[in-house]
């Protein structure tokens, strides 16, 4: 698809994502703004596991993401066994001080979300 690519490349930059999930029990869209990591064409989110975003993905996979004018829309998964290395993809984003500062000695308790992306029709 054309721009696909510059697409992704505005998306990798971003320093926050909108994420759009369903809400598990309203059926209704949610939308919260996140920290995110991009890698090799997935996007990763750490989140609490009582945090309704995260509880919103676990009943309903399909989620979109906004940057700036740009959708995607994906397919989302929780990949714990991934969390140390999504810890090192936002410290290399972010600085490890703002991740320490905002994720603290909770790295243990984060869940770790894996989605694949695809451009969402305009």
């Amino acid at each position: 698809m054309p721009g696909e690519t510059s697409d992704l490349q505005v998306l990798a930059g971003a320093p926050i994502v909108r994420l759009t999930t369903i809400g598990r029990r309203t059926k209704r869209p949610r939308t919260v703004e996140l920290w995110f990591a991009y890698h090799e064409g997935r996007i990763y989110l750490l989140g609490h596991p009582e945090s309704n975003w995260v509880r919103n993905v676990a009943a309903n996979p399909r989620v979109t993401l906004e940057v700036d004018e740009i959708t995607f829309e994906g397919a989302a998964r929780i990949v714990d066994s991934a969390r140390s290395q999504v810890y090192q993809l936002f410290q290399n984003k972010y600085s490890t001080e703002q991740v320490s500062y905002w994720y603290g000695g909770e790295c243990a308790q984060r869940r770790t979300i894996e989605i694949v992306l695809r451009l969402a029709a305009h």
